[in-house]
């Protein structure tokens, strides 16, 4: 039985479609029995102030503590970091068609003074996906950045990505163009700083002779996407139900 009559044109989504799947996704890692996963990484769904469009958030630790004790309080503090700093009151858009620019975005500017980040959780590195939808595309996007890094290892650099987040056997792919169009950097759509995303272009092609369900879409593209970055949804969350 197909399912692609739920959408308004498979495989892309509109934002309702995608506010949708954010929710069904959301359900799913609340409901599913996770028990030590769910210690690994925290998902949360979030709106933004200014149209209301949604976003899933996922924190992951880098180097988990090995004392229970040490990573809950690890986990629950990087919540209080991301929180305390998230811009969810502006919304941009943002040019991708300038590809060749990628790397001009890549050496920031000298001259633009940043703001020191206050991290209540100092030396515990971390990075933070986002999952928002392209609003050319109209297809999931998957964005991150690294935070906390230690001394010497810039987060906004592509060595420490293939370093922290890429496995070995993704990496020659990533390097050329791979199945979903290789690791770019652009403004963050929420906060307009330097981040890095997977870009699109190729997601059509490994989505379309896929079929699912809206409630099990972003599980599927993540399966496709997230790997090559170090995010894997638990399986627990595939056998959660989903339904709102």
């Amino acid at each position: 039985m197909s399912h692609r009559d739920e959408y308004r044109q498979w495989p892309f989504l509109t934002d309702e479609e995608f506010t949708l799947a954010c929710a069904f996704f959301d359900r799913r890692y609340i409901r599913a029995e996770l028990g030590p996963s769910r210690k690994m990484l925290k998902i949360n769904c979030h709106q933004t102030a200014t149209t209301g469009g949604s976003y899933i958030e996922v924190l992951r630790l880098l180097t988990p503590p090995t004392d229970d004790d040490e990573l809950a309080l690890a986990l629950s503090r990087l919540g209080g970091i991301v929180d305390h700093g998230a811009v969810t009151s502006v919304d941009i858009d943002i040019d991708m068609s300038n590809e060749e620019n990628d790397q001009e975005v890549l050496r920031p500017d000298p001259k633009q003074e940043v703001p020191p980040g206050y991290s209540l959780y100092a030396h515990q590195p971390y990075v933070t996906y986002e999952i928002h939808l392209h609003p050319t595309y109209r297809l999931p996007t998957l964005w991150f950045t690294l935070n906390d890094l230690p001394m010497g290892d810039p987060a906004f650099d592509l060595d420490s990505v293939y370093r922290y987040l890429v496995l070995d056997e993704y990496k020659s792919q990533l390097r050329s163009i791979g199945v979903t169009g290789g690791i770019s950097a652009a403004p963050h759509p929420l906060n307009d700083l330097p981040a890095f995303f997977i870009h699109p272009c190729q997601t059509k092609e490994a989505m379309e002779d896929l079929d699912c369900t809206l409630d099990e879409y972003l599980m599927v593209w993540l399966g496709l996407v997230g790997g090559c970055v170090g995010l894997w949804v638990p399986p627990e969350m595939a056998k959660s139900k989903a339904a709102i």
